[in-house]
C-alpha cells in the first residue's frame, strides 16, 4: 500500500513536470525555428531585396562614373579610347564594383541571379548604355 501510494505520487509529480516542461520546450523550439526560418527567407522578402538592389545599383553606378571620369575621359582626350580600352574600362569597373559589395549583397545577387560576375557586368553595360557614355558589346565576357 505504501509502495502503491509512493508510485502514484511519483507518477503524479512526473506528469506535472512533463505537462509543464513539454509545452515550454515546444514553444521554445517553435520560436527558434521561426527565427531560423525568417533568417533563411530574408532574401525572399521583396521590400528587403528591392532596397538592397537599389543600394547595389547605386554602388555600381558610382563605380562606373568614377571609372569614366578617371580612366575613360583621359583616354578620350588623347584619342586613345579604342575597343581594347573600352574592355579595360569595363574590367576596371567590374573589379571595383565587386570589391565594394559586401557579403550580404553578393549573396543576394547570387541567390537571385546566379553568376555574380556576369550580373555585375550586365549592370555596368546597362548603365553605360543609359548614359550614352560608351557603347560596349554586351556579348563580351571577361
Amino acid at each position: 500500500m505504501f509502495t502503491e501510494a509512493l508510485k502514484e505520487t511519483v507518477e503524479s509529480i512526473l506528469m506535472l513536470l512533463l505537462t509543464a516542461i513539454i509545452p515550454t520546450l515546444v514553444g521554445y523550439g517553435v520560436y527558434k525555428f521561426n527565427k531560423w526560418f525568417k533568417a533563411k527567407t530574408k532574401v525572399l522578402d521583396s521590400e528587403y531585396a528591392i532596397n538592397m538592389f537599389e543600394h547595389i545599383g547605386d554602388t555600381i553606378e558610382s563605380v562606373v562614373n568614377h571609372t569614366t571620369k578617371t580612366f575613360v575621359e583621359s583616354l578620350k582626350r588623347s584619342n586613345e579610347f579604342d575597343a581594347e580600352n573600352k574592355i579595360e574600362a569595363l574590367k576596371k569597373s567590374k573589379t571595383a564594383a565587386i570589391s565594394m559589395l559586401d557579403e550580404e549583397s553578393t549573396a543576394l545577387i547570387q541567390k537571385m541571379h546566379g553568376d555574380l560576375n556576369n550580373w555585375v557586368e550586365t549592370q555596368i553595360i546597362s548603365i553605360l548604355e543609359e548614359q550614352g557614355s560608351v557603347k560596349l558589346m554586351a556579348s563580351h565576357k571577361s
